[in-house]
């Protein structure tokens, strides 16, 4: 079973609140792709099918776990690209409330 971890070699990044729900997607896809895998030695070719299309849902919101990182990212580099041009984020985000 894999883990993630909050390291510098986390290959799947994602932001320390959705570590656990991570960690979860990441067993998810561990144990439906072993599924598969037993289904296809029965020749279970329907059974395949299913535990594929779990481990595909489950590989996709692990997609959007790091999508969302990604994002959060994007956006404190452009924080802090206004905060070295002198520009008060503060004042920007009172604006707009």
């Amino acid at each position: 079973m894999m883990k993630l971890h909050t390291n510098q070699e986390n290959t799947l990044n994602v932001l320390p609140g959705d570590l656990q729900h991570a960690n979860e997607l990441l067993e998810c896809c561990d144990y439906c792709l072993a599924r598969a895998r037993v289904a296809q030695f029965g020749r279970d070719l329907n059974e395949v099918e299913k535990w594929v299309k779990e481990f595909l849902r489950c590989k996709r919101d692990l997609d959007e776990l790091i999508k969302r990182k990604e994002e959060h990212d994007r956006l404190m580099e452009v924080v802090e690209m206004m905060k070295e041009k002198g520009i008060d984020i503060a004042i920007i985000t009172r604006g707009n409330e």
